[in-house]
């Protein structure tokens, strides 16, 4: 078999695994209307009245580049749509496994075709360290999950010379309980985790964005503890139709199924390419 077939073959097999994830949305072209940091509708060319206000309230000690995979659509007129059904379930205390795997699925996937495309966003520059953000649930957070699949991004293969694998570490829930609000001490970097953070790129992982106000506070939490930067990436950009704002920008983006080949970083340096 030629490469070029084994290519081929390859985006078959993805195109047929996502198949059983087509109801999430790919994220809408950046540009007028769309805000620059969460991907949400905004005024203008600027960024959207949340994210200026959690910029203002962490004093501009926010992730330096988000990503999100997909949109996930809440509330529709009609039903709760599927990407909001498996992003609920997924978090659930005892989450059917077809959630948990899909979730699975569409991280590993979309992560490992766009690899390229987010260090080129990154100008080619690795991570030191990767945490996610944390919860007070009781047990395994479903987020440590989406973080392993996230690996590929961060992980090492001798065999193949790529980056060296970089080091995991947790955070924790800090003195301040404030759901839904960007505060520096909504969550800690433990002492034992600091020398590991200091002066250090840092990737945050986190399952859904609504306000964005839990992957800032964390990355307001990492910088405070001495990371030199911090890139959040987020498997779901959360819409609903109950919220004006995002109507128009829902009826866009739902009219189509996800494709995973779709640059959501918008670097154009994915793997199996159209060109290859």
């Amino acid at each position: 078999m030629t490469g070029s077939e084994s290519d081929e073959v390859l985006r078959h097999d993805i195109t047929v695994a996502l198949s059983r994830v087509a109801y999430f949305h790919n994220l809408a072209a950046g540009g007028p209307g769309i805000c620059p940091i969460c991907h949400g509708p905004a005024p203008g060319t600027g960024m959207c009245t949340t994210c200026a206000a959690t910029q203002a309230n962490l004093l501009g000690a926010t992730c330096d580049h988000t990503f999100f995979l997909t949109y996930a659509d809440g509330w529709h007129p009609d039903a709760w749509s599927q990407s909001a059904h498996t992003m609920r379930q997924y978090k659930a205390a005892h989450a059917p496994q077809q959630s948990v795997e899909d979730v699975h699925m569409l991280t590993f996937t979309a992560t490992w075709i766009h690899d390229g495309c987010i260090r080129a966003a990154e100008q080619g520059r690795n991570w030191d360290v990767v945490t996610y953000v944390p919860s007070k649930r009781t047990g395994l957070h479903p987020v440590t999950g989406v973080a392993l699949n996230i690996a590929r991004i961060a992980a090492q293969d001798t065999a193949e010379g790529t980056p060296p694998r970089i080091q995991r570490v947790s955070i924790a829930c800090g003195p301040v309980h404030a759901p839904r609000v960007a505060h520096v001490d909504r969550f800690t970097v433990p002492p034992v985790v600091r020398p590991a953070v200091e002066g250090k790129r840092v990737l945050l992982v986190d399952d859904t964005w609504t306000s964005g106000t839990s992957l800032q506070s964390a990355a307001a939490a990492l910088k405070a503890a001495g990371a030199a930067s911090v890139t959040g990436i987020c498997v779901a950009r959360w819409l609903s139709w109950r919220w004006e704002p995002d109507v128009p920008l829902l009826k866009n983006v739902t009219t189509a199924p996800y494709d995973p080949f779709h640059c959501f970083a918008g670097t154009h340096q994915c793997r199996l390419r159209a060109d290859l």
